[in-house]
């Protein structure tokens, strides 16, 4: 437990045994390790969403000052802890470029979420490195975001061509629980179906059961596990750091015991055999189409998909 815990914080996963680094592959949450956009981004929302809604209860600063900006400051602040703290790895850099892009887009009054923003991180990355491009860790982040974005942007386009009701009715605690619920099934479907391509062409193994692991172990993870992450880290310094650490011990436990469980399940990873280069060039070209238009015409990028996947 005290090995993922420190991949969590520093990203060095070492001293992780390899039965354990197995069962977190084999269940699809192999991702939970790295010091990555997940991680990050719990850390970053965390601080954001902190300070804001510290601020908001004071009258005299919700009305004079901009809550959202300086929410955007702490979570940039969150960020480079991140970052600093891993090493400024690969994956944590990469996380970084997009995070920081998207809250500097808060700074300045521009939509956060958006291909724009995340085309420019892309850009930025490869030309500091552009050698990452033929990275499986750098194709792989790139591909679920897309398809994670692509899904987003449609959804909101649906809901306010769609919506009917108050925009000041707030919904229901049950409807409020569905919607967390959907989004994690979906964001695991999307980002999964976005991957699978190259994850079979790289390293030719797929994780079947990884939908029933993730809609276990995110709420876990999101909402116990890194929280406690930031408040044992906070409590170093002051040497108050061993009740968070013997709470974040118990959801450790608690989500290996969910890794094992579920890769333990009969056909939960599954071998394939190598991809052609052609199909995948094929694939993610659809892909891409599919996922940057908007109009109907996105949907022939289902005819690149498609011959791909016969091949």
């Amino acid at each position: 437990n005290g090995a993922v815990a420190d991949a969590l914080v520093t990203g060095e996963r070492g001293r992780i045994p390899a039965e354990t680094t197995t069962a977190l592959q084999d269940s699809g949450l192999a991702h939970i390790l790295a010091i990555s956009g997940f991680n990050m981004a719990i850390m970053a929302g965390a601080l954001f969403g902190f300070t804001r809604a510290t601020l908001a209860l004071v009258p005299v600063l919700a009305l004079r000052l901009p809550l959202k900006k300086i929410a955007a400051l702490a979570g940039f602040i969150g960020a480079i802890f991140c970052l600093v703290i891993s090493g400024a790895a690969s994956p944590a850099a990469r996380a970084f470029v997009m995070i920081a892009l998207m809250l500097l887009a808060l700074l300045l009054d521009r939509p956060a979420l958006s291909m724009r923003n995340l085309a420019l991180a892309a850009l930025v990355l490869l030309l500091l490195a552009p050698e990452t491009l033929l990275d499986a860790g750098f194709q792989m982040s790139f591909a679920a975001v897309v398809g994670l974005m692509a899904v987003f942007e449609w959804y909101a386009g649906w809901r306010a061509a769609g919506s009917q009701s108050d925009p000041r009715e707030k919904p229901g605690l049950a409807r409020r629980a569905l919607r967390f619920g959907g989004g994690i099934v979906a964001s695991t479907v999307v980002a999964g179906l976005a991957v699978a391509p190259l994850a079979t062409f790289h390293f030719q193994k797929m994780s079947q059961l990884g939908l029933l692991a993730n809609l276990i172990a995110v709420p876990l993870f999101a909402f116990y596990i890194m929280p406690l992450v930031l408040v044992a880290l906070i409590a170093m310094p002051f040497g108050l750091e061993a009740m968070p650490l013997l709470a974040l011990d118990q959801g450790v436990q608690l989500m290996l015991a969910v890794a094992h469980a579920v890769a333990g399940i009969e056909g939960a990873a599954a071998r394939v055999p190598q991809m052609p280069l052609a199909a995948l060039v094929s694939i993610m070209l659809g892909g891409l189409w599919l996922a940057l238009w908007r109009q109907r015409w996105r949907l022939l990028g289902l005819v690149g998909i498609g011959a791909g996947a016969k091949e």
